[in-house]
């Protein structure tokens, strides 16, 4: 729990019933012992006392009831795959289409890891109750990575032009500043909100004296988040050696590809893990994506700002080029859809 004070909630989601909640009923000890929890009433037991029928359910969710987080589902071998499967892109928008097309074949489900803490990323890699589990989002790789991998995760990254996602970003921001839940959303959106008040994202002249008015935290939020993703720990600052790092962690996923080719990406990773997900749905952009990335694109202090991203999607965007045309020459019988390692060196 955040509040280590706080006695925690469950909620037991079985398919058409109500809801059934109860507060934690265990005394756990050691984490009291450790300083984990003030009172070490943070355990739970669930059984027929509280579900009678609970041993005879093919289907209930066990879910943290402040954060709906799911902690427990039983596994179905006729509809969830049996694979940890992590998928990680850099966006504000979500692809929500293609997570609802993912979630329904997987145990548990985690479709917005950037929102949860240290600890509650920890505690879903290393959940091993099941064998099925679905983890998306901005997963710090250099952090997590190694005990992903460990762990028996399947891993795919998408990589996109750095304009696209910056002019993105900047349009989800102007949404949220008209929404009175804004706060809602996370603290790093609401130390970007003021980048988009009062600017018109139509005029260069007022984009780039917003961005000339940039903090150093608004600065390291938006520079260059790619290579922070995959070639930064969360403490560093991004630099130009880190796109070489990057490469070398996306060198390590079982899939890698773009979103100029993304066709190829969804067929890839659909064969990967079984299941026609991503092929049946193309990405969504925010309107007026286009328009302001071109603006943006002429801009010199943002193309400055992203500039190791511009490095590293120009890299694998090549990689990709390069591994296509292998495989349709016959001479690649990899399962694999891009291997990055030629390019590191």
């Amino acid at each position: 729990m955040d509040n280590p004070a706080e006695v925690p909630e469950f909620t037991v989601d079985i398919p058409e019933r109500k809801q059934l909640s109860f507060k934690a009923n265990v005394l756990r000890h050691d984490l009291l012992s450790l300083g984990v929890h003030a009172t070490g009433l943070a355990g739970f037991s669930l059984d027929e006392q509280l579900v009678p029928d609970l041993f005879e359910l093919s289907d209930f969710t066990l879910s943290e009831a402040s954060t709906g987080l799911p902690i427990y589902r039983r596994y179905n071998s006729d509809i969830h795959r049996p694979l940890k499967f992590m998928f990680l892109e850099v966006a504000a928008f979500p692809q929500v289409r293609i997570m609802r097309a993912l979630m329904p074949h997987f145990t548990l489900r985690y479709p917005f890891m950037e929102r949860c803490t240290l600890d509650t990323t920890n505690a879903v890699i290393a959940h091993n109750f099941t064998p099925s589990i679905f983890a998306a989002g901005q997963i710090n790789w250099p952090r997590h990575g190694s005990f992903a991998r460990e762990k028996g995760f399947m891993s795919a990254a998408l990589i996109r032009d750095p304009f696209e996602e910056l002019a993105e970003r900047l349009l989800f921001l102007t949404y949220l500043s008209k929404q009175p839940s804004a706060a809602a959303q996370g603290k790093n959106y609401a130390v970007l909100l003021p980048i988009v008040e009062g600017a018109d994202l139509s005029d260069t002249h007022s984009i780039f004296a917003a961005f000339r008015k940039l903090s150093p935290e608004q600065r390291r939020l938006l520079r260059s988040p790619m290579t922070a993703l995959f070639g930064c720990t969360p403490d560093e600052d991004v630099q130009r050696r880190h796109v070489s790092v990057a490469l070398d962690n996306l060198a390590l996923f079982d899939a890698v590809g773009t979103r100029e080719q993304f066709a190829d990406f969804a067929e890839c990773v659909d064969g990967l893990i079984g299941v026609r997900a991503f092929g049946s749905h193309s990405m969504e952009k925010l309107p007026g994506t286009d328009g302001l990335q071109s603006i943006l694109r002429d801009i010199g202090f943002v193309a400055d700002l992203l500039d190791e991203d511009i490095a590293l999607h120009n890299f694998v965007k090549d990689a990709v080029k390069e591994g296509l045309q292998q495989e349709r020459r016959g001479s690649e019988g990899s399962q694999e859809f891009v291997s990055l390692n030629s390019r590191v060196s």
